[in-house]
């Protein structure tokens, strides 16, 4: 339990802080996220529901990224030439909330029948990349001129 708390610690402090704005290095997380749902998909068999859950899940994560890139704290250093982005406290906390629903149904899926399920909850923090670092780079790209 030690151990958990010092990685949320750890992870809070990290979203908290103020990073630069990389456009060419935002996409590599969401592709490499894709590449290892891609790679879990394929070792399971595919059926409409599971294909529903998938498609439902990735939209909700995609909401939850517009909402969580609306929230976004970003500013242009002009002193420095910089654009930087940090993490507001309600987007942290959606972070960890979807975490913990994640983490909640996989201890419970034991069983074969919510496998489908878990891999469908992966797609939220998937869409919700890919959104937040879209709206991130909208804005980015409206800041630059």
């Amino acid at each position: 339990m030690v151990s958990y708390l010092g990685v949320f610690i750890v992870i809070v402090l990290i979203m908290l802080r103020e990073k630069q704005v990389r456009p060419a290095r935002m996409w590599v997380i969401p592709v490499l996220l894709m590449g290892v749902m891609v790679s879990t998909i394929s070792s399971i068999k595919l059926t409409p529901l599971s294909i529903m859950m998938y498609i439902s899940c990735l939209m909700v994560g995609l909401g939850i990224g517009v909402w969580k890139g609306k929230l976004e704290k970003i500013r242009m250093n002009h002193t420095r030439g910089i654009v930087t982005t940090q993490s507001s406290i309600a987007g942290i906390i959606l972070f960890f909330g979807i975490l913990l629903v994640r983490v909640l149904v996989g201890y419970w899926s034991r069983e074969h029948a919510l496998i489908s399920l878990t891999n469908a909850l992966m797609f939220i923090p998937l869409g919700s990349i890919c959104s937040r670092r879209y709206i991130i780079y909208l804005r980015y790209k409206q800041l630059m001129g």
